[in-house]
C-alpha cells in the first residue's frame, strides 16, 4: 500500500497498525515539520528527506500531523510482514537523511534509504531484507538497479517520465523477443505512475533498467522478498487470515493497541 500525499494541514485521527512495517518518507522538497507520534510513547519530528519507520506487528497506535506552516510531500507505505513476524512488539525509529547514503554518479543521484545498493548501506534495522531507493535520473540517463532471486519491486514515477525494463537474468539473458507490440516487459510510466516487477526464485539475479525522457526523471523503488501469503485487512491492519484479522480487530477494540497520551493526541 502506497500513498503519495501533500499535506498542510492536520489530517486523519489516530490509527491503527499491526501485521506491516509503516515507512513515511517525506521527499526532498517538503517544508516543515511532521510530527510522529504513537501510542508507544514515542515523538519525533521527521522533517525533508527524513523516513519515519514503523514496526507495527501486534499492533499499535500512530499519528502523523504537520507542526505549524508546513507543506510535506512524501509517500506514506504499508509494507506486509510474513505472517511468522506479524506478533513482533511494536518499534519505531526515525531515519535522518543525512544519515542515509548518497551515490552520486554522471547518470544521476539515488539516496539509500534502506537496504543496500552500489556497495552502500543504509542503518536502517529491518525485519527483514528490503530495499528503498529515492533516485534522480539526469535527462537520457539509464541506471541498472539488480533484483534478487524470489524478490518483488515497485517502481513509481514522482516527477518526470521512467522507462522500465525488465530483465529475468542479469547476466547471460536471452536476446529481447520480437513481437507484434514490442518488448512486454518494458513500460513507460509517467508522472505518478507506477508498475510492480518479480524475479522468480528459480532465476537468477534479475535486473530492472530505468530510463529517464528529455527531462529530469525522479523515482522511488521498493523491494524485497516475496510473502506469498494470504492478505486479509482492514485499513493499515494486516493478517494472513480472518481468525488472525478478527483477533487484531478485538485487541484493538479492547485497548491492547495502547492509548496515545492527550497532549499526543492534540
Amino acid at each position: 500500500m502506497v500513498d503519495h500525499f501533500i499535506m498542510t494541514g492536520p489530517t486523519a485521527a489516530p490509527l491503527p497498525y499491526a501485521g506491516l512495517c509503516a515507512a513515511t518518507l517525506l521527499l526532498e522538497d517538503s517544508k516543515g515539520v511532521m510530527q510522529c507520534r504513537d501510542s508507544a510513547g514515542n515523538d519525533h519530528g521527521a522533517r525533508a528527506g527524513d523516513l519515519h519507520w514503523t514496526v507495527a506487528g501486534k499492533g499499535i497506535l500512530r499519528s502523523q500531523q504537520p507542526t505549524g506552516p508546513a507543506r510535506l510531500n512524501g509517500l506514506r507505505i504499508g509494507l506486509n510482514l510474513p505472517d511468522r513476524l506479524k506478533t513482533l512488539p511494536p518499534a519505531v525509529s526515525l531515519l535522518r537523511a543525512w544519515e542515509m547514503p548518497v551515490i552520486q554518479t554522471d547518470a544521476g543521484r539515488v539516496r539509500v534509504v534502506a537496504g543496500s545498493h552500489g556497495g552502500w548501506q543504509s542503518p536502517l534495522a529491518t525485519p527483514e531484507a528490503l530495499m528503498i531507493l529515492d533516485g534522480w535520473l539526469r535527462p537520457g540517463a539509464t541506471q541498472l538497479l539488480p533484483l534478487a532471486p524470489g524478490w518483488n519491486a515497485w517502481v513509481y514515477a514522482v516527477q518526470g517520465e521512467l522507462g522500465v525494463r525488465a530483465r529475468h537474468r542479469r547476466h547471460g539473458a536471452p536476446p529481447l523477443p520480437k513481437r507484434q507490440g514490442g518488448d512486454p516487459d518494458f513500460a513507460v510510466l509517467r508522472e505518478g505512475a507506477a508498475l510492480a516487477a518479480s524475479a522468480t526464485s528459480a532465476d537468477d539475479e534479475g535486473v530492472l533498467l530505468l530510463m529517464a525522457g528529455k527531462v529530469p526523471a525522479h523515482f522511488v523503488l521498493i523491494a524485497g522478498p516475496a510473502v506469498d501469503e494470504p492478505v486479509f485487512r482492514h485499513g493499515p491492519i494486516v493478517m494472513a487470515s480472518q481468525r488472525d484479522l478478527t483477533r487484531a480487530l478485538a485487541a484493538y477494540e479492547a485497548g491492547d493497541f495502547g492509548q496515545l497520551r492527550q497532549d499526543q493526541a492534540a
